[in-house]
């Protein structure tokens, strides 16, 4: 058997040679620490000892099977065996029992997030079309009271809609890739707890201090977003019965506490801190030192061991630091402290963002093009509206016929990315292999798709976010058209 033994041992996948009564004949170190015992200890004993349904492998082929290790572990394996005089086993992929439950409950919520960003994609498309429809009745209709504060009602549910969207969407999606900008910390604040209500309990009160101070931080949205949902989420398991959780936000940070967690030279020259405490069941220093450990959860089969360790990920992202004070029975603080936003990129954000007003067209001929009915429709009638000849097509295919026709006729085209058939990247390729020089916007439910950074990349002018109001769509257009 020493040469056996010598073959099994150059092998990297856990293998085990039984007899037909299945003792064990041969076994290599990569199975004895699957099952966490020493081969001495497998090697003459019989295999359902440690393996409940060894039988399985009898008839040879493969099979899944559950192992158990010396410390209780189930451990379910994917093994092929051969039967002949012995039984060879391999074991071909193999996880615990409690690590199984913990993917399997990881592979839920990612369904779940592609789920809900799917559902919530499709809703954007409606309700671009909702508010385009009143953005174009209200300067239709600018002169007439009568309806005006019917339109107001709906642009407002519709415009609270969309916020909702674009949270799920954002958390559903996360990117590292999104642009960052400066994020009013407070006012997030406020839509995020508006948001998270219905998932308290009633018997947990959730409220926002009152600011000491304003804090803005150049992030993107769902990052921060995402920060505030997993820090409340966990403040909420950790309370059992009636309880509390605070958030608050301090806008400058001392000049000792900034030393202390960041040297004498800090990157940045303010921070400010996102603060959330519950008065739950606090932690000891064992689970303190591992707490943005992935995959390390208290909340047993209710927990995934992801929440805090991509909070931390995200506040190293931003070059923050993360300060955790708590004790048993005594409830929890974390603090969030991050870089804040100088007061000349606020400035110039902002008078971005206030330039507004609706900038008309001069006849320009522009081709839409968007598989969605309802965007499609509302682009023409805004189009039209403010002055431009419109052209549309319900999908890619109908769009490059269109354009084919007349490469050189269109000032300018509006292309929607997720479409089915032909894509949106395949459609802006074809067109600027036409023409290269002409001018694309690209349309799209969420900043962050990996293929609208893509085909800007590869020359589009500009992108518009679903939801759009037609004074973006307009300054869009004559921006794209002026470029």
């Amino acid at each position: 058997m020493e040469l056996t033994h010598i073959l099994l041992e150059s092998l990297p996948e856990p293998h085990l040679i039984l007899s037909r009564s299945f003792s064990c004949l041969a076994v290599n170190k990569a199975f004895a620490q699957l099952v966490r015992l020493e081969i001495s200890d497998i090697v003459g004993a019989s295999a359902t000892s440690f393996w409940p349904s060894v039988r399985t492998c009898a008839a040879g082929g493969e099979v899944t099977v559950e192992l158990r290790a010396s410390d209780g572990r189930l451990i379910t394996a994917r093994v092929e065996s051969v039967a002949s005089e012995a039984i060879v086993v391999r074991v071909l992929a193999s996880v615990a029992s409690g690590e199984a439950a913990q993917l399997h409950h990881k592979q839920r919520l990612e369904t779940l997030g592609l789920l809900s960003g799917g559902i919530a994609h499709d809703f954007n498309n409606v309700l671009t079309g909702i508010l385009g429809h009143v953005a174009y009745m209200k300067h239709v209709l600018a002169d007439s009271a009568a309806a005006g504060d019917s339109i107001k009602a709906i642009e407002e549910g519709a415009l609270r809609a969309s916020g909702l969207t674009q949270q799920i969407l954002k958390f559903s999606k996360l990117d590292s890739t999104e642009t960052s900008s400066p994020v009013d910390v407070p006012d997030l604040i406020t839509r995020v707890v508006a948001l998270l209500r219905s998932a308290i309990p009633t018997d947990i009160t959730l409220c926002v201090s009152p600011t000491s101070g304003n804090l803005r931080v150049l992030a993107s949205e769902s990052h921060i977003t995402q920060i505030l949902i997993n820090l409340i989420i966990n403040a909420r398991d950790a309370i059992s019965g009636k309880g509390a959780i605070n958030v608050a936000v301090e806008g400058r940070c001392s000049d000792d506490e900034v030393a202390r967690l960041f040297g004498a030279e800090p990157i940045a020259s303010a921070y400010g801190a996102i603060v959330v405490q519950d008065d739950g069941i606090g932690m000891d220093e064992q689970v303190k030192a591992r707490l943005f450990e992935r995959y390390f959860t208290t909340k047993s089969s209710s927990g995934t061991g992801l929440g805090l360790a991509t909070v931390n990920s995200i506040v190293q992202q931003l070059g923050g630091a993360i300060e955790v004070v708590s004790e048993p029975k005594q409830g929890s603080v974390f603090r969030i402290v991050l870089p804040a936003v100088t007061d000349e990129v606020v400035s110039s954000s902002e008078a971005v963002a206030e330039r507004g007003g609706v900038q008309k067209g001069k006849g320009e001929r522009v081709l839409v093009i968007d598989d969605e009915y309802a965007v499609r429709n509302v682009l023409g009638l805004s189009l039209s509206h403010l002055g431009y000849q419109v052209e549309t097509a319900d999908g890619g295919f109908e769009g490059v016929e269109k354009f084919e026709q007349s490469p050189e006729g269109f000032s300018l085209v509006i292309l929607d990315l997720l479409m089915p058939g032909l894509s949106g990247e395949e459609v802006f390729n074809r067109l600027r292999a036409r023409n290269p020089e002409l001018p694309v916007l690209i349309v799209s439910g969420f900043s962050s798709e990996h293929v609208v950074k893509r085909v800007l990349e590869d020359g589009a002018r500009d992108f518009i976010q679903k939801p759009f109001s037609i004074e973006v769509l307009s300054e869009k257009v004559r921006g794209c058209l002026r470029d």
